[in-house]
């Protein structure tokens, strides 16, 4: 193999490698992605007057009546709602938040300046979700979240487009018509699957009217494997249909799926390789044992032979283990898949059901997606460029190899 194509191949494992590392950094969550209710949506301000009257018949009212009309509002009874979700499902969630997603925030500032970000409104533990790289001040607080107080989290390019530095903590904005106060800045790059530059985070309840969200999305940690993630999705489809389940473990098996392929190929090829090696370093020491067999008695070299006999078992066993196990791990897809698995496997009609159920469900005209899955999709896209031009690097090499030790066994 030459030096140019050494060179390729080092340097493909190592970004695909890199690749792979940086894939497996996504947090293992359920998504739930579903368009927000309508009850939850910005009303249209009333107008001044009304608004007047009303702000006349609030001070009127006790304060009683006043903590029971917050606990009435339509946001809260949603999220009562998914209270009651989470505890339908008992131990199969061990952790659950819920995310609110606006693509263009406008930021202002009393003394003029303004900014544009994604906007992220968190409700549930906080814990479920992956936090970024703290630079000054701190995270949300738990019990911020629950009480919904204005606070928000913003990142470096956002604190530098609105306030001109890099350390705005404990100063003030106004985001859709309320005042909110930074007490955290984070650094978070911007990867393939963000739109926006610039983001933070605030906790839902924090605002009096809701925002018209364009997308919430339900993030739980679930127990147990496949089977109990589908049980979630199902749930969840039935708690708010017409949404789209993200389920992030599947996507990461997805994205680096090309690089296991050709590491299972290669691992096959490689025992199949070590099993001719085995067959010719077994018929060497079988010829030796023929040889000891003029010079000495059977009996007298019964242990060489017992002992060039678990040799050769065990340099055939180890191949043949290879092979299977490489073998095997190439099934693996099957257990974390199998709806592409049809239930007579022999069938035709079986497996062109399989296929088209499939494509129906993944072929639907309106696309619910998230921030993880969008990169996920873009990192399987370059992990499969890089493991096909792999690929196309090892061929030639392996090829001249088993030419070669076809050639020597010909000549023998």
């Amino acid at each position: 193999m030459s030096i140019k194509r050494v060179v390729l191949v080092i340097l493909t494992c190592l970004l695909t490698g890199l690749l792979v590392l940086q894939s497996q950094g996504v947090p293992s969550l359920l998504q739930y992605a579903f368009l927000p209710p309508d009850e939850i949506r910005s009303r249209k301000e009333k107008p001044e007057e009304e608004n007047k009257e009303d702000d006349d018949n609030e001070e009127q009212e006790p304060e009683e009546g006043q903590k029971q009309a917050e606990e009435e509002t339509p946001l809260s009874a949603f999220l009562k709602s998914w209270e009651t979700f989470l505890e339908d499902q008992g131990d199969a969630i061990n952790a659950a938040a819920l995310t609110a997603h606006y693509p263009s925030a406008d930021l202002s500032l009393k003394k003029g300046g303004n900014a544009q970000a994604e906007l992220t409104a968190v409700y549930g533990e906080l814990h479920t979700l992956k936090e970024d790289l703290l630079l000054n001040g701190r995270h949300l607080y738990q019990e911020e979240v629950d009480r919904g107080a204005a606070v928000a989290v913003i990142d470096e390019a956002l604190a530098i487009a609105l306030f001109r530095q890099g350390s705005p903590v404990n100063l003030e904005f106004t985001l859709n018509n309320q005042t909110f106060r930074v007490v955290g800045v984070i650094k978070r790059p911007r990867n393939v699957g963000d739109r926006a530059e610039q983001c933070l985070y605030v906790p839902l309840k924090a605002f009096k009217n809701q925002p018209n969200w364009e997308l919430l999305i339900a993030q739980l940690r679930t127990t147990g494997g496949t089977g109990t993630r589908n049980g979630v999705s199902a749930a969840l489809a039935q708690w708010r249909p017409g949404g789209e389940s993200i389920d992030l473990i599947k996507e990461k098996y997805r994205a680096t799926l090309p690089v296991r392929v050709l590491l299972c190929v290669l691992g096959f090829l490689l025992a199949l390789f070590g099993v001719r090696l085995a067959s010719r370093a077994s018929s060497a020491l079988i010829q030796n044992c023929k040889e000891r067999l003029k010079e000495k008695y059977a009996i007298r070299l019964l242990p060489r032979f017992i002992g060039v006999g678990l040799l050769i078992a065990a340099m055939f066993g180890l191949g043949v283990g290879a092979m299977i196990y490489a073998f095997a791990r190439l099934l693996d897809p099957v257990y974390v898949f199998p709806e592409w698995v049809p239930v007579i496997l022999v069938e035709p009609r079986e497996i062109a059901r399989t296929f088209w159920n499939n494509q129906t469900a993944n072929n639907g005209l309106l696309s619910l997606r998230s921030r993880e899955l969008n990169y996920l999709r873009n990192m399987g896209g370059f992990i499969t460029a890089l493991t096909l031009l792999l690929t196309w690097a090892l061929a030639v090499p392996l090829y001249k190899l088993f030419s070669l030790i076809k050639k020597e066994d010909e000549s023998e």
